[in-house]
């Protein structure tokens, strides 16, 4: 029986939230910024296959530290055929395994990092803005067990059009911190007094602490395969350090320091294999109609 594979490249992406003053939950609007890393930088690569999600000016769209990029595979010789690819195996083999820090100081407490990766055959739309901003991309996480809603139409609602879905979480690495004064400078207030009433904390490494897998991926058949990865970075925001029962007992570093999230997610391959063989027609009724209900527009992107 022959055999069928395909691939998707995703490419290196830094994320910097933009520096978040002493005092202040978040950074100014507009300095939060997404780019793809060439190979002059460390995990960078050239060559990949997704591209960012792009609101409606057409500029890649980074909502509360949260962005999408994509990958999309046309099926539609499978469905034109009858055919499927059966036994499917989705793999993935990462550069590194969790983010690579640029630049990480005085990071909210709390405040954890997600990365979703979803072989869907839901065709999901991607163009400018088309999961707007009244729907969001935070909802994209739930796939599988809640519909996107706009003008999504209820898609990836169900684990029937989940093949694959990977939902990984990192957390501060405790245990590679360094300090200011002694270990590390200072990330203080500029107008602030000398020295800094509060010392910066330096971080090193991100944890994976927690990476969850779903989806059905027996079975693969056209017309479409969307490849998505949504990034969200909660850290974008201070709010935790100003938990407290009283205003001006906020913690020092968010009083006192800057902050900042500067990071690399390095690049993966994902790979899908298959037998190409012909469905049976108790097969063609159910998948078919499961793929159809799921997409109720044209299979492009």
């Amino acid at each position: 029986m022959p055999r069928k594979m395909f691939s998707s490249i995703f490419g290196s992406i830094a994320y910097d939230s933009g520096i978040m003053p002493a005092g202040s939950a978040g950074a100014p609007a507009g300095l939060a910024s997404v780019q793809y890393l060439s190979t002059a930088q460390a995990y960078g690569i050239n060559d990949h296959d997704d591209q960012l999600y792009n609101d409606a000016t057409g500029l890649p769209q980074i909502t509360n530290g949260t962005f999408l990029s994509y990958d999309f595979h046309d099926l539609r010789d499978l469905l034109e055929e009858g055919e499927c690819l059966s036994n499917a195996m989705i793999g993935i083999q990462r550069m590194k395994e969790t983010p690579d820090i640029l630049a990480c100081y005085n990071v909210a407490p709390g405040r954890n990092i997600r990365e979703t990766i979803i072989v869907t055959n839901a065709n999901v739309r991607v163009g400018d803005d088309d999961l707007n901003s009244t729907m969001g991309l935070t909802p994209i996480f739930q796939a599988g067990f809640k519909g996107l809603r706009g003008n999504q139409s209820g898609k990836m609602a169900s684990q029937r059009e989940i093949l694959y879905c990977e939902r990984r979480v990192y957390a501060q690495d405790l245990s590679q911190t360094y300090t200011s004064p002694n270990q590390m400078g200072s990330m203080a207030d500029p107008t602030g007094p000398i020295p800094p009433l509060t010392p910066t904390r330096w971080l090193n490494n991100w944890l994976l602490i927690d990476r969850t897998v779903t989806g059905e991926a027996d079975i693969v058949i056209g017309p479409t395969l969307m490849v998505l990865r949504l990034i969200e970075v909660l850290p974008f925001s201070r709010d935790s350090q100003t938990v407290t029962t009283a205003v001006g007992q906020e913690a020092g570093e968010y009083l006192n320091n800057e902050s900042r999230v500067y990071l690399t997610f390095p690049a993966f391959v994902l790979n899908i294999v298959g037998d190409k063989r012909s469905l049976t027609e108790t097969e063609k009724a159910i998948e078919y109609s499961n793929v159809f209900l799921s997409n109720q527009n044209d299979i492009t992107p």
